[in-house]
């Protein structure tokens, strides 16, 4: 069983999942990172050399690579669902979670990584509170799709863990 974390960036995707993976006894897996392994370079260089469609085509090449996959827990880029069907093949592979945030809550956590971050590198905080405003309503359209909404304000991994196997039948 393949267990995807979605949801906008700076919603805690990669912190969870972690700690997601270690009660179920997964191994985890951030997308972003795998995709660093086998590119040989940052995701911000391959944006800066290459541009966003070419990331999208490898972020998607990369989840068709880690559906096959079996026992992990995966962290997409909050930008990974909305593009190639990646949310049908992830809800066909496996158990989405949508880790869901409010705006306000994105823009706190986000306003400190923005140099790490691609997408919002070098916006002013005014332009990312813009961004977060205008680009999360159309993620939403995608992240509605997932078997599992979770609160990211209140997660309770425990809880998680019960939603998941309920969603696979063991109760």
């Amino acid at each position: 069983m393949l267990i995807y974390l979605i949801g906008f960036m700076g919603c805690g995707k990669t912190t969870i999942g972690k700690e997601l993976a270690k009660k179920l006894k997964y191994e985890f897996i951030d997308l972003d990172e795998w995709i660093e392994k086998k590119s040989r370079s940052s995701i911000a260089k391959i944006f800066e050399k290459h541009g966003e469609n070419y990331f999208r085509k490898k972020e998607t090449d990369a989840l068709k690579k880690t559906s096959k996959l079996k026992k992990k827990v995966i962290a997409t880029g909050g930008g990974a669902p909305c593009f190639n069907e990646n949310m049908e093949l992830m809800n066909k592979t496996g158990i989405t979670v949508y880790i869901e945030m409010p705006a306000g809550a994105l823009f706190h956590r986000l306003s400190n990584s923005k140099p790490n971050r691609p997408l919002i590198a070098g916006m002013l905080d005014s332009e990312l509170m813009e961004f977060i405003m205008y680009t999360l309503p159309q993620r939403e359209v995608f992240y509605s799709n997932a078997r599992i909404t979770v609160n990211g304000m209140k997660m309770d991994i425990k809880k998680l863990v019960g939603q998941i196997k309920e969603e696979i039948g063991e109760i």
